[in-house]
Formats: C-alpha cells, sequence, structure tokens
C-alpha cells in the first residue's frame, strides 16, 4: 500500500499528528520549523501557527487548549487567546536535552520522553505529568513511539538508536511502569523506530525514519500490513476522519543532502492512506489547563 500527499507542507521536521473531533481537523507539529500545522479531513483550509520554541508534541484538553511540551518544558496554551504559560522546565541542567515525543495515556496524565541533541548519548528522561510531574524512566537517547493499548495496560515505548520497541506493564491507576521487554527489533535497512499510535485491533503502526515507511506490527510482534511512503524520513502516523479510518503521516526533510531531496521532493509533506482498519479516539489531557 502507498501514501499519498495530502499537504506539501515542507516541514523540516513534522511531529505529534493527532486528529481533534472537534475541530474536524488533523494537527501537527513542524519541530525545527518552529510551527503548529492544522487542516480539514482533506488536506484544506490549511492554518500554520509561529511558535516560540520548538514544539515536539501536544494534547488538548478538554476545552480544545493546548498542553504543548515545547523544548524547554510543559506549558499550557490557548491559542484563540494568545496566552502561554510555562507549567514546568525540563532538564535544564542538562543543555543539549529538549522535549520530543508524547501522548496522554487512557486517565488523560501526558507522557512525554526527551531526547539529547548532542550525539543522542542516553541522557534523557520520560516522564509522567498530570499537574506535577514524575519520572518514569531515565538514561534516554530519544524518546519515540509513545503510545497504549486499548485496554491502557501497556505502553509502547523506543529509545530511537536502539532500534528496539519496547513495552511496559502500566497501571491504569497509578500510571506506574512495570519491567519493560522487548516488543520489536527494527532490522537494519528498515529504518531507526519513530512515533507511533495503536488501532482499535491493538496493533501498533510504526513510523520509520530513514525507512520510508509506517509499520503495522501485530501485538504478538509479528508485522503486518506495511504503507510505502514517498519520503525517506517517516516520523509519526495517527487515524483520523469522521470514521478514524484514514491514517495521517507526518515527514521530515532535515538532514536530506541534496541529491536525497531531489530524489523525494514531498519530504516533510503530511501523507494520507487508508489501511482498512479503524483507530482509536486521542486521549485528551484529563484537567482543564485554564481553569479560569
Amino acid at each position: 500500500m502507498k501514501a499519498e500527499l495530502l499537504v506539501d507542507a515542507k516541514c523540516v521536521l513534522g511531529e505529534g499528528v493527532q486528529w481533534n473531533p472537534d475541530h474536524a481537523r488533523i494537527w501537527w507539529t513542524d519541530i525545527q520549523g518552529h510551527a503548529l500545522w492544522s487542516c480539514d479531513a482533506d488536506g484544506g483550509s490549511v492554518e500554520r501557527i509561529e511558535t516560540h520554541e520548538r514544539l515536539g508534541s501536544f494534547a488538548f484538553d478538554p476545552e480544545n487548549r493546548i498542553l504543548a511540551a515545547f523544548e524547554s518544558g510543559l506549558f499550557a496554551w490557548d491559542t484563540e487567546r494568545n496566552r502561554l504559560e510555562r507549567l514546568t522546565e525540563f532538564e535544564p541542567d542538562h543543555k543539549s536535552s529538549r522535549l520530543n515525543d508524547g501522548r496522554c495515556d487512557r486517565q488523560g496524565r501526558f507522557i512525554v520522553g526527551g531526547m539529547d541533541e548532542g550525539g543522542m548519548k542516553p541522557t534523557s528522561s520520560l516522564i509522567r505529568y498530570d499537574g506535577a510531574v514524575g519520572v518514569l524512566e531515565t538514561g534516554i537517547g530519544v524518546s519515540n513511539s509513545i503510545c497504549f493499548s486499548p485496554d491502557g495496560r501497556w505502553m509502547y515505548f523506543a529509545d530511537t538508536p536502539t532500534k528496539i520497541i519496547r513495552r511496559y506493564p502500566y497501571d491504569p491507576e497509578s500510571g506506574a511502569l512495570g519491567p519493560a521487554e522487548t516488543f520489536f527489533t527494527c532490522q537494519d535497512r528498515s529504518g531507526f523506530p519513530d512515533g507511533s499510535c495503536v488501532d482499535a485491533e491493538g496493533a501498533l503502526w510504526n513510523a520509520r525514519f530513514w525507512g520510508g515507511r509506517v509499520q503495522r506490527i501485530m501485538p504478538d510482534g509479528t508485522e503486518g500490513a506495511r504503507i510505502d511512503v514517498p519520503a525517506p524520513q517517516v516520523t509519526l502516523a495517527c487515524f483520523g476522519g469522521e470514521k478514524l479510518d484514514r491514517l495521517y503521516i507526518t515527514t521530515a526533510r532535515e538532514n536530506l543532502s541534496d541529491a536525497q531531496a531531489r530524489e523525494a521532493p514531498l519530504s516533510g509533506g503530511l501523507f494520507i492512506a487508508e489501511p482498512g482498519v479503524t483507530g482509536l479516539p486521542e486521549d485528551r489531557y484529563a484537567k482543564r489547563l485554564f481553569p479560569d
């Protein structure tokens, strides 16, 4: 199966893609382009909002305000009123760290991980935010692939340089992690595990950076369908549309040589495919970010 271009956004590093049914729009971030993008389900009515810092990932609250994982920490962001308030700082003593991939668990806590931009050294961490910060894991080079099984009892996670997707038993009540186990290992020529989402059947859809694909991985760890994307740096996929039967896919164009950019001119675009399965609604941050 092949994905088709939906929006030729030319993002430097497209990421964080998710469907908001209240808006009936797809939202995604261009991390290195300092922008938050959105469009309707068919790629129309494209909008771009500039950001003060690089935005790694985000979640909507019950009022459609944004819990934003900017590079330096978490912020509450009301885009309509242009209101931005810092909630946390992230690893201020590690100057090469920034926040990266994040997603809410089934109870509405935000799980987000960092990365080391000084060589992907294992110096960053994975945190939980529910009004206070809790550290879940340390020794991370690049956090990615954060998503949850349909019942919320497994959390998936990849430290991208290791090429391994792990899964952890996850306590829905406390948000505590059990011991990690290897779920899937990417082969040499299949790219690095980037962002993931889970479908209604519990299968993982993993984007492959430098792999030019989104790979379905069944709950037992075996490979399923594959969606080829005409861009080598595939970063994340999400289910969206009214029936949650469309797969929206972000890509990047950073670090491409001139020759690679000529071979893949649509890199940085937002792509779409119809994989024949449906997804799950994106979980929201449970608390109101602006209670006043």
